[in-house]
């Protein structure tokens, strides 16, 4: 059988209210209806379908390794490289991927991917390599912990800057090397930006029309979608080794009052002149050209 590697994902299983735990290594679900990600620690797991994390826990199983909620409604059960979900008696059939995961620090600098069911870090420059199974993680403090022969490492839920290009990750890393503590940044920047439709509350610095729809929608692949006002939009947003890269916006043409026709050609010519974003103090979203704020954004 496949081992999947080792998330709590957005919930404390020890504490009753939600908490921030950070992804780490973690497994892409679909399902026939829905699809995700599923990760593990210490005999618990955690999947998240959409908005709902469902906290599960192994069961008895005569094959695979079987999960199953407090409430006895969701079972999910793994064999090999396959999987079911059960949700309220109705079954359906998941594959299971394996989500890259990469952590990376400076001065000296380092490197941790994991793929494939293996971890492989370079270490001082590339000048010293590890490869091995990683390990189940363990859950301390809202931090995942892995306990690895040469150096432990612990990952945060919290917003990282390389200190280096200013690109911003989801996660923070510690890597404890005999004695030695090296921080650093990981998970995927894409993460930061998709998920739930951002609201726009700001454009170039003039606010906008109360009551106005204007949104931005980020899928996993870059595809941008949203309201700019008046009229449906669409794109494509990619990272560059620093900030992002908009391509051409298309748009539908229906004419609106002007006020809203005027805020959507300010909200265009914005969000295609973008080459950064941030997240701020406040968790919104901050989108830059040539390092002015020129769109914000929450959810």
């Amino acid at each position: 059988m496949v081992r999947f590697s080792h998330i709590l994902i957005f919930t404390l299983l020890a504490a009753p209210a939600v908490a921030e735990v950070p992804f780490g290594f973690s497994t892409r679900v679909a399902c026939d209806a829905q699809h995700g990600v599923v990760g593990f620690a210490k005999e618990v797991a955690v999947l998240a379908l959409g908005e709902d994390q469902i906290p599960l826990s192994q069961a008895i199983s005569a094959s695979g390794a079987r999960y199953v909620s407090g409430e006895g409604d969701v079972e999910f059960w793994i064999k090999g490289d396959a999987a079911s979900l059960e949700i309220g008696g109705a079954s359906q059939s998941c594959t299971l991927t394996q989500r890259p995961w990469v952590a990376r620090g400076n001065e000296p600098g380092w490197l941790i991917t994991v793929a494939d069911g293996r971890l492989k870090a370079l270490l001082e420059y590339g000048t010293r390599e590890l490869e091995l199974t990683p390990p189940e993680a363990e859950l301390r403090d809202g931090a995942l912990w892995y306990d690895l022969p040469e150096m432990e490492i612990t990952v945060e839920k919290a917003l990282c800057h390389d200190d280096m290009t200013g690109r911003p990750y989801p996660e923070q890393v510690m890597l404890d090397l005999e004695g030695t503590t090296l921080r650093g940044c990981a998970g995927n920047t894409m993460d930061l930006l998709t998920g739930r439709e951002w609201r726009i509350e700001d454009i170039m610095g003039q606010g906008v029309v109360d009551n106005s729809q204007t949104t931005l929608l980020v899928g996993a692949d870059g595809h941008l979608s949203g309201k700019a006002s008046c009229n449906r939009y669409m794109g494509q947003m990619g990272l560059t080794g620093e900030g992002l890269d908009i391509g051409p916006l298309a748009s539908t043409r229906m004419m609106c009052p002007e006020a809203l026709m005027a805020q959507e050609t300010r909200y265009l010519s914005a969000l295609q002149s973008v080459d950064r974003f941030d997240i701020d103090e406040t968790g919104a979203l901050v989108l830059y050209s040539l390092d002015q704020a020129v769109i914000t954004a929450r959810r």
